[in-house]
């Protein structure tokens, strides 16, 4: 056992970019991220990305929501809240669920 947790924090972080995957038509399960909290120098980094079954499209256009448009940077780095609200501004630019 672990004695590492997951705090409000990081559940946020990562809900947030869950939510943000599914409002490009993404399963959070199409892709690997990871948040590491660090200060002001934290990171989410991008791992595993969709396997072919998913167009490539809807995940190149999530991260570009999020302003990744390199390939080579699959990070963002920021303080939590700076991570935290360059999700929350690309949830509110990203199309709305279609049910």
């Amino acid at each position: 056992m672990s004695d590492r947790y997951l705090g409000n924090v990081e559940v946020a972080i990562l809900t947030s970019l869950n939510e943000l995957a599914v409002r490009h038509g993404l399963s959070p399960l199409d892709f690997s991220a990871a948040y590491y909290p660090q200060g002001d120098k934290s990171h989410l980094t991008f791992y595993t990305l969709p396997q072919e079954a998913v167009p490539s499209s809807k995940f190149e256009r999530m991260l570009a929501g999020l302003g990744l448009t390199d390939h080579e940077t699959l990070h963002i780095e920021g303080s939590p809240q700076q991570i935290y609200d360059t999700i929350q501004w690309a949830i509110e630019k990203a199309p709305r669920r279609v049910r």
